[in-house]
């Protein structure tokens, strides 16, 4: 009988009138759904009990069904609309995006590579919904939950003492306010998320803002993934996982924000010339550019190669691979750095093949070919320019698929890219004094809102300091 983990708040379970009732059912391993497809005749014949108490307790099981799905809980949803608070993230530029900050009432997801920021941005949330409500905040406190090793401490206390320096409201952040908890493994996040944080929550009503960082650690490396039957439980693993933070988020007033790590979505090595699914908009391979945040040149090459799209596909074998290529823009900063490097080599390549030629001729004689516009002796040998390249196809999408998406509310990407520094563009470094390339690039950081029903879609550019996250408009305000 899996009426818990149906109805994990009902009374039915409790009460003593239906003791025996349910004792029979789960002995004879009768589901909510037979209770509720079945007839009670049909049921008497594998329960031992009498037509009339199996009526009634599936009366009384329909009824609260009823109740979830078109009475109160169901009207509860639109008050829940009307109830929605904002609290800011601690930089304008990026609240400007967000149409005021991070959510109550539904999760939160923030996906990026390795390094992208996201426990620095995370971190940044848990003191930001301490901040009193005049100034942004929620005057709330903290779940920090995480996956991958605990919090940093030392950094969360140098965050407190910056951004009181910048931001009013922080003299009221302490540490005391971020409840952390540590999960090794995939049954103690279970574990976590559906006993102990409840409890927590229901014993701390102030508790306005509840973090996993990362949601996906633990499922990615624990659950079984080699046959149909595996992958079809992994998604109602994540669903339901995913309904109960939910839940938690309604119920109690909340905002859940998760980091989600990244996994890798190869590009066809060929060109699909005769796809099964072609121009099929509603399949999942066509739609992922968009739930993920790809570039439309990315989105729009992967769509040619997988045969997605019917206008291409019909001229693939007539197309060679350079004007496929040629879908993807050129990396100009690539371009720049090389002729940079190539300038900077090519001096010191000149002077040592003019001592060389310089002594296997002589001054002050020249022989026949010279005078007749040809030399014998080999012309000097400089480095080849590098060609320029075209920009890498984006491969990365979020961990747990299609289940996990359809229940967010918001997706926020953080991206890290290495662009050409903005000195060597403007031609103001000398680079022949410089001994490491490597300078030649600066990380460029960049959060996009993906999915989200209320934000801008415009990126912002932020960097990390001593102060959090900040983006570069607000920085520059600020100086």
């Amino acid at each position: 009988m899996d009426l818990y983990d149906q109805l994990p708040n009902s009374k039915l379970a409790f009460l003593a009138e239906y003791a025996v009732v349910l004792e029979c059912l789960i002995e004879k391993r009768v589901t909510v759904t037979d209770l509720l497809t079945l007839k009670a005749a049909e049921l008497a014949r594998i329960v031992p009990r009498s037509i009339n108490e199996i009526t009634s307790f599936q009366r009384a099981l329909k009824d609260e069904y009823k109740d979830l799905i078109f009475g109160r809980n169901r009207s509860r949803l639109s008050v829940v609309q009307n109830c929605v608070k904002t609290f800011t993230s601690g930089d304008a530029g990026i609240d400007e995006v967000l149409r005021g900050g991070i959510r109550t009432h539904g999760i939160t997801e923030v996906f990026g590579g390795s390094s992208t920021g996201k426990s620095q941005f995370l971190m940044q949330l848990a003191l930001t919904v301490q901040v009193p409500v005049e100034n942004g905040g929620l005057n709330g406190k903290c779940v920090f939950i995480t996956t991958e090793g605990g919090i940093s401490t030392k950094r969360l206390e140098e965050l407190i003492t910056q951004k009181s320096r910048l931001l009013p409201g922080f003299e009221h952040v302490s540490q005391d306010n971020i409840f952390t908890v540590n999960c090794n493994d995939l049954a103690n996040q279970e574990h976590t998320l559906q006993v102990q944080l409840p409890v927590l929550i229901e014993r701390n009503p102030d508790i306005k803002l509840v973090i996993v960082d990362s949601i996906s650690h633990h499922l990615r490396v624990e659950l079984e993934r080699k046959t149909f039957r595996d992958s079809h439980d992994n998604r109602q693993y994540i669903d339901k996982m995913a309904q109960n933070l939910l839940k938690l988020a309604n119920d109690h007033s909340l905002a859940v924000v998760v980091a989600n790590q990244v996994g890798d979505k190869p590009v066809p090595e060929t060109p699909v010339p005769n796809p099964s699914t072609n121009g099929d908009f509603t399949g999942y391979s066509y739609q992922v550019g968009w739930t993920v945040g790809w570039k439309d040149s990315s989105i729009y090459y992967r769509q040619v190669r997988e045969g997605l799209l019917t206008d291409s596909v019909n001229t693939l074998r007539t197309q060679p691979r350079s004007n496929i290529e040629n879908i993807l823009s050129e990396d100009e900063d690539y371009k720049i750095v090389a002729e940079a490097a190539f300038a900077r080599k090519r001096p010191r390549d000149e002077s040592n093949t003019s001592k060389e030629s310089s002594k296997s001729s002589s001054s002050q004689q020249l022989s026949s070919s010279a005078r007749s516009g040809r030399s014998n002796s080999p012309s000097p040998r400089l480095p080849l320019m590098p060609m320029g390249r075209r920009r890498k196809v984006e491969t990365k999408i979020p961990n747990l698929g299609l289940s996990w998406a359809n229940h967010i509310s918001v997706r926020i990407m953080l991206s890290k890219i290495y662009k050409a520094s903005p000195l060597i563009k403007k031609g103001q470094l000398d680079i022949n004094e410089m001994t490491d390339t490597n300078n030649f690039w600066q990380v460029h950081r960049t959060l996009r809102v993906v999915l989200s029903e209320y934000s801008k879609r415009p990126d912002v550019d932020f960097i990390i300091s001593s102060q959090g996250i900040a983006s570069i408009k607000q920085v520059e305000q600020d100086t």
